[in-house]
């Protein structure tokens, strides 16, 4: 009886290491997402909120920076208007009194 206790007993320990380490590895996972979520987040902030697209751009060029702002920013609007007509600010305040 007691040389069966001899396996049994490494055994079980073995076990409580393996079960014990897939909690503690459970709980880093989850505080690794957290801590990568707030990364992203915090790196979104430092990414530039306004981005001028030229004349001088192809439109493959525009379609790749329109496409990687709206990859970092997820609520973005795009505004287009024509700089030879107004200023940027007379436009947004015209197409605020027609949106009222």
């Amino acid at each position: 009886m007691m040389e069966v206790w001899r396996y049994i007993i490494p055994i079980i320990s073995a076990l409580g290491v393996f079960v014990y380490g897939y909690f503690l590895m459970a709980k880093l996972d989850k505080f690794l997402d957290e801590n990568r979520k707030a990364i992203e987040k915090e790196n979104e902030k430092e990414d530039p909120t306004c981005v001028m697209l030229t004349e001088k751009m192809s439109d493959e060029e525009i379609a790749a920076e329109v496409k990687r702002f709206r990859d970092r920013h997820t609520g973005a609007r795009i505004i287009l208007y024509d700089s030879t007509d107004t200023e940027l600010s007379e436009s947004m305040d015209s197409y605020a009194d027609r949106r009222q």
